[in-house]
C-alpha cells in the first residue's frame, strides 16, 4: 500500500514538474501560477484585515455591554438564516464547520455522515454568507451568463440548429505566445 502511494506520488510530482517546466508553455504557466498566488495572498491579507477590524469593533461593543454583537447584531439574532453574518462570525462558522467535517471523517458511518454534512453546511454558510432567501431566489437572479446561454440556445433552436447571422463574436487569435 505504501509503495503504491509512493509510486503514484512520484508520478504526480513528475507530471507536475513536466507541466511547469515545459519548454513551450512552461514560462507562461509559471507566470500564471505566480500571479494567482500573489492575488490569493492579497485577498487573504485583505480578509484578515476585515476580520480583525470586525473583531476589534465587536470587542468594543461587547465591552460596552451589547451582547448582540457576538452574532452579528440584532438582525442576525432575529433571523439567523438570513445571511447577515458579520465577517468575524463567518470566519468562526467556517472554522467550526471545517473542524466538524474533519472530526466527522474520524467517526463511524451514520455519525460521520451527519457530522460531515453539518460541517460542510456550516463551512458553506461561512464562505458564502448566503441566506435561505438568497438560495430560493438564486435561479431568478442568476442572470448573467446563464440567461445569455439560454437565450443563445433558444436562438439556435429557432433557426434549426444554426447560429443567427452576426451573433458570433470575432476573437483575435494569439500569435506566437
Amino acid at each position: 500500500m505504501n509503495r503504491t502511494l509512493a509510486i503514484l506520488g512520484g508520478l504526480g510530482l513528475g507530471a507536475g514538474l513536466m507541466y511547469l517546466f515545459d519548454p513551450q508553455q512552461g514560462r507562461r504557466r509559471r507566470a500564471l501560477a505566480r500571479d494567482q498566488a500573489t492575488r490569493l495572498t492579497h485577498q487573504a491579507q485583505h480578509a484578515i484585515g476585515v476580520v480583525s477590524r470586525d473583531v476589534q469593533n465587536r470587542a468594543q461593543g461587547l465591552a460596552a455591554g451589547d451582547l448582540s454583537v457576538l452574532a452579528g447584531g440584532k438582525r442576525a439574532l432575529e433571523h439567523p438564516l438570513s445571511g447577515s453574518w458579520s465577517p468575524a462570525a463567518r470566519a468562526l462558522m467556517g472554522l467550526m464547520g471545517g473542524g466538524l467535517f474533519l472530526y466527522g471523517l474520524t467517526c463511524n458511518a451514520p455519525t460521520a455522515c451527519v457530522l460531515g454534512t453539518a460541517g460542510l453546511v456550516m463551512l458553506a454558510e461561512g464562505i458564502t454568507n448566503a441566506g435561505m432567501d438568497d438560495l430560493r431566489r438564486r435561479p431568478e437572479s442568476a442572470g448573467g451568463k446563464a440567461t445569455e446561454w439560454a437565450g443563445a440556445a433558444a436562438e439556435r433552436l429557432a433557426v434549426g440548429g444554426q447560429r443567427p447571422q452576426g451573433s458570433r463574436k470575432q476573437v483575435a487569435q494569439p500569435t506566437g505566445v
